[in-house]
């Protein structure tokens, strides 16, 4: 079985190079974000909590409403929400979250539209100690010369860690989602299954993988043959191999995961399919 990789956090790297020279005092003065901090002070919602953080060269949190009751963190940073996310999804999280402040930045009139927000499904550490599935929304919340300047970031508790899987981030404007963006967010997300499964699978086992996916694509979501298998990527696997291939994968993928619905290289292929999905030109 691989060594994991460790993941290098460049936190602050997600937003500095991108959002450096920002004023402050915009975020300050900004109506619309007072008025939607105390929206969410007022729906007093125990599943629900929130942060608003200030975009710029040394990115921090301004504002927070109930983390403490979730995370067990009073005074919650900007740096605490990576320690919180489940290390196994903690490449994929800082991976979109990258691709998706580069595209705030290319689309700046799409994302400053009032209502405009992303919006992902993540593992976080409770305070318990489990993990709980959240569904993060980050609704833009004040802009600078039209730049985004700052984001509030909504978390709502869902099931415990292992009852479901995410799908790819979803990008919205005015509540629906934005053909443009979301078109953008996949080009950008196209090169990242690879490097994810690279932090748990081999060189070789990840060649095999992201080709393996594809004919579980064109095969509607469903298995196929071995037969199949053999007959269509011949390059990767022949009948001496390819059970071997397929139980590395299974046991390393229970290993990293420890998430029941991930257990087999046909329920990574599905999830590479749901959470990375193929381009078009990639599907044939």
């Amino acid at each position: 079985m691989k060594q994991k990789n460790s993941f290098h956090l460049n936190t602050g790297g997600l937003i500095s190079d991108l959002f450096s020279g920002i004023d402050p005092s915009v975020v300050d003065d900004n109506e619309y974000l007072q008025r939607i901090q105390e929206n969410c002070q007022r729906q007093q919602n125990p599943f629900s909590c929130y942060l608003t953080l200030l975009l710029g060269e040394k990115p921090k949190v301004v504002w927070r409403h109930n983390t403490a009751a979730h995370f067990g963190l009073m005074n919650m940073q900007f740096e605490d929400i990576f320690t919180l996310v489940h290390p196994a999804w903690l490449f994929s999280y800082i991976s979109y979250a990258r691709a998706m402040y580069k595209l705030a930045a290319v689309y700046p009139e799409l994302v400053n539209t009032e209502g405009a927000s992303a919006a992902s499904l993540i593992p976080m550490r409770h305070r318990s100690g489990k993990y709980y599935w959240y569904h993060q929304v980050s609704i833009r919340a004040a802009h600078d010369r039209g730049r985004l300047a700052a984001h509030l970031n909504y978390y709502h508790q869902s099931v415990e860690y292992g009852n479901q899987l995410p799908s790819m981030p979803k990008l919205t404007t005015k509540g629906m989602i934005n053909p443009t963006m979301m078109a953008a967010l996949k080009k950008e997300a196209e090169n990242l299954a690879g490097p994810f499964m690279a932090e748990f699978l081999s060189d070789c086992q990840v060649k095999f993988m992201l080709e393996y996916r594809k004919l579980i694509h064109r095969n509607g979501g469903r298995k196929v043959s071995q037969g199949a298998i053999l007959e269509q990527i011949p390059q990767l696997v022949n009948i001496e191999n390819l059970n071997k291939y397929k139980q590395r994968v299974r046991l390393s993928a229970r290993d990293y995961f420890k998430h029941p619905l991930i257990d087999s290289a046909y329920s990574l292929a599905k999830l590479l399919n749901q959470y990375y999905p193929l381009a078009d030109e990639e599907i044939r």
